[in-house]
């Protein structure tokens, strides 16, 4: 593969990882209102697994992408040809984790379908804490 599909995928995946950033504080959010209704008595306890599934998945979202990042980033590594504003952070993760840059597997399917997974779930937990605490009926 020639170094500019390298570089875009480096480029969109590494845009992506925000957005699983994202989802995680919206769940974190979600979760800590699901763990407050229950402790007051609010809901079932069947509203924390829905929680706790978008934690999850938010993050998968996030390690998907960054992997994918990395993956590609190697790839333009051992080519010599890290982009300008990619190669602080390519410097970085060879200095601090060195050795598992070289076990990376790149996923850029589920790094695109986690993330529609994760706002799905992040939707369907709001909504059952937004129920439980009255805010929707």
């Amino acid at each position: 593969m020639q170094a500019e599909p390298w570089a875009a995928r480096a480029d969109r995946h590494s845009r992506l990882r925000w957005v699983g950033v994202v989802l995680f504080f919206g769940a974190a959010i979600v979760l800590a209102g699901g763990v407050a209704a229950l402790v007051t008595g609010q809901p079932g306890p069947r509203l924390l697994p829905w929680c706790v599934l978008a934690v999850g998945l938010s993050l998968g979202s996030f390690g998907t992408n960054d992997d994918t990042t990395l993956h590609a980033l190697a790839q333009l590594g051992r080519e010599g040809t890290v982009p300008a504003h990619h190669k602080a952070e390519w410097e970085h993760e060879r200095k601090v984790r060195g050795a598992r840059l070289s076990t990376l597997h790149a996923h850029p399917k589920a790094a695109w379908i986690l993330p529609l997974f994760a706002t799905g779930a992040l939707l369907f937990a709001g909504w059952r804490v937004g129920a439980a605490w009255g805010f929707i009926s």
